[in-house]
């Protein structure tokens, strides 16, 4: 251990403060504050990298970091220079060719443009053409001065007015048509019961569950599992979905087609919402356990 290291860790331990609170303090890797210590500055990102960091120590253990730097100067790498790239300059005459093949592509692109344009023209005319020929009336049919019979007639009338009976009603569909669509139903979630310590919600006009976690206070413990129905081959069993500690502003979000139960270790901590529906957690410091039974539309 070098005497700069052995120096910031005496100040921080005169401050009781572990690496874990000095990482969480300084925003600095534990394993660079350990190096830092050490006097191992390979391990830093880069030399540019380890006066910043050993300032930041310094502040926080409330040494002077400029005494400290000034101190230890000779024992602490400087920042080395920037290699600065000089761009590469292209001749003008890569710049008139592309001009050049720019004006190529585009004449190209124009006159295939104007070619299937006619293509299409004489693809629709041809088309016409064919049908009208087809619509000629041809000279050898006779046209004949038979009247059709009665019988004919009256059953042409009869298949009519039937037609005309089973047809739908105008101004029914045009009511029909109408008429607004339903919007979509709104999710509720409402508490059912309490029972051993266990608050049982139930999430109805919705397909699934989709659960909002936000941590308010400095840390909250939180475990989220499926609930798997009883069958008639096994009972009703949790499967845990995820189970972490979260500090002061994460968020999270699970999405379930299934009923889920959380058990929130530090309620005051934490903010939840199930399907867009506050959940109260309460303020105790004690564990608070939830379920949602999800009870899908029909």
């Amino acid at each position: 251990m070098s005497d700069l290291g052995q120096l910031l860790k005496k100040a921080r331990l005169e401050k009781g403060l572990s690496l874990d609170q000095l990482e969480e303090l300084t925003k600095i890797r534990k394993r660079y504050l350990e190096a830092i210590e050490e006097g191992d500055y390979k391990v830093l990102p880069g030399n540019f990298y380890v006066r910043a960091f050993i300032k930041s120590y310094a502040e926080t253990v409330g040494l002077d970091p400029n005494e400290v730097l000034d101190l230890y100067g000779k024992a602490i790498p400087t920042p080395t220079a920037e290699t600065v790239v000089e761009p590469i300059r292209r001749k003008r005459n890569d710049g008139r060719n592309t001009e050049k093949l720019s004006k190529w592509a585009s004449n190209i692109l124009m006159l295939s443009f104007i070619l299937l344009i006619l293509g299409i023209l004489y693809y629709f005319i041809g088309n016409s053409y064919t049908g009208d020929e087809n619509n000629q009336v041809n000279p050898n049919d006779k046209i004949t001065d038979k009247m059709p019979d009665q019988s004919s007639i009256t059953n042409m009338q009869t298949a009519g007015g039937g037609a005309s009976g089973t047809g739908a009603d105008p101004a029914k569909t045009q009511q029909q048509q109408q008429e607004p669509a339903k919007p979509p139903q709104t999710p509720v979630v409402t508490l059912a019961r309490t029972e051993k310590n266990i608050d049982y919600y139930t999430a109805t006009n919705a397909d699934k569950l989709t659960v909002q976690l936000k941590i308010v206070g400095e840390e909250c413990w939180l475990q989220i599992n499926k609930v798997v129905p009883a069958t008639a081959e096994r009972k009703q069993e949790r499967q845990v979905i995820e189970e972490k500690l979260y500090k002061k502003g994460d968020t999270r979000e699970w999405v379930s087609d299934e009923s889920v139960y959380l058990n929130v270790g530090f309620p005051p901590a934490a903010e939840l919402l199930v399907n867009g529906v506050p959940i109260p957690l309460g303020d105790a410091k004690a564990s608070k356990k939830v379920q949602i039974d999800l009870q899908r539309t029909l």
